[in-house]
């Protein structure tokens, strides 16, 4: 297989009714060990030979397997190993190949007169005869896209490339650096789905997990550091259009939405717990007071609510137990950190659900594309933030 978002892959993916049927099976069919292996060889440098000739069905089991361990902590450490393993995995099957219809690419081959004669003599140097033919041949105009789908891929700069009526020409080299970004963007798109569902999912992929960060951890430790996601300080920047809105303050039809189920299942998990370790994970877990939220997070709550119109805690001043028992800490107004555990800590609903019952707050922003909770929203930033600010600090060095 040359894409696990491929044409392929998603032959196979239709196999199951759901993705979750297909999690399902993978921990009977499937050795954990195959899928720490996609992982395991970057520190030898070379890929296993028999990686490369997996069949169809234990590439994507393998490959999957590893996303679906990941959905227990999407940004971080552990991504950046998969990516970068398995994007060199396929890269490197991709490159022996030259059919690419298989990928997750609309490519179409142009015909013989599409391109002016005049245009290809330059593109290509067709007149350079001291050129080999291998070079020749990473530079011939293979393959063309549909603008509109190139543009939501290429990021960059336009002048390397070759576009006329709405399309771009494309060399086998370009589809290769085109179909890594599409990699990490299906990659990323696929971990935010799983994410949603990862209470659901059977206990090899909490297990798959463990190991798989053990692996990450080591692969990366001389920049852990730049790229922890423990608790640490919020970072306002990084928050959601939704959990903004709510910050802001909502009209009474909103109020207790917004603030006692949003605003403090996000500002919570995000200050003390952004990857919970376990999915009953209690507040005591994560802290040794409670300081941190009657300082921290309660403040934060109580001015959005005062933003309210009218202001919530005048109108319902008991709701301030609500909050506590949210925090799951049960219906009180004075708990201690022994009360945690007393009632479910809500997780912060996704992004479904407040479009369902609070459409008002979902505006979403360019970043808002394939995430499925505010709390991953809030991860991304903060992981692409730490890692940008880690490879300007190896650049300086």
């Amino acid at each position: 297989m040359l894409d696990p978002f491929g044409k392929r892959a998603q032959e196979l993916l239709n196999e199951f009714e759901t993705i979750n049927d297909l999690l399902d099976t993978i921990p009977s069919y499937l050795d954990m060990e195959l899928a720490l292996e996609r992982v395991r060889w970057v520190n030898t440098g070379r890929i296993p030979d028999h990686l490369l000739t997996l069949d169809d069905l234990k590439d994507l089991m393998s490959f999957y397997a590893l996303l679906g361990a990941l959905a227990f902590s999407p940004y971080g450490v552990e991504m950046e190993l998969v990516k970068e393993a398995n994007l060199k995995i396929y890269q490197t099957k991709i490159e022996s190949s030259e059919n690419f219809d298989e990928l997750a690419l609309p490519l179409e081959k142009p015909s013989e007169n599409e391109i002016p004669k005049r245009d290809r003599t330059i593109i290509e140097k067709t007149l350079h005869k001291e050129l080999p033919p291998e070079e020749k041949e990473e530079i011939t105009l293979k393959y063309k896209m549909p603008l509109k789908t190139f543009l939501s891929l290429n990021e960059g700069s336009l002048k390397e490339f070759y576009i006329r009526n709405g399309y771009v020409y494309l060399n086998k080299t370009q589809v290769i650096e085109l179909w890594k970004k599409s990699f990490e963007k299906n990659l990323e798109k696929a971990v935010n789905i799983l994410y949603d569902i990862r209470e659901e999912l059977p206990q090899y992929y909490v297990e798959l997990y463990s190991r798989l960060s053990e692996l990450a951890r080591e692969y990366f430790k001389e920049r852990i550091e730049k790229f922890s996601t423990a608790a640490q300080p919020l970072h306002f920047d990084f928050f959601p259009p939704c959990v903004k809105i709510a910050l802001g303050g909502v009209p009474s039809g909103l109020r207790n939405y917004a603030i006692t189920v949003l605003l403090t299942s996000f500002l919570s998990y995000a200050r003390i717990c952004p990857n919970p370790p376990k999915r009953d994970v209690r507040v005591k877990d994560c802290i040794n007071d409670l300081r941190v939220i009657k300082e921290e997070i309660l403040p934060l709550i109580i001015q959005a609510g005062n933003r309210c119109k009218p202001p919530l805690f005048e109108d319902q001043p008991n709701e301030i137990k609500n909050i506590w028992y949210h925090l799951g800490f049960g219906y009180t107004l004075e708990p201690t950190l022994e009360d945690s555990g007393n009632s479910t800590w809500y997780f912060p609903p996704n992004c479904e659900k407040i479009r369902a019952s609070a459409p008002s707050l979902c505006k979403p922003d360019k970043d808002c594309r394939y995430i499925k909770n505010p709390l991953t929203y809030y991860l991304r930033k903060l992981y692409l933030s730490k890692k940008s600010q880690g490879e300007k600090n190896e650049q300086s060095v």
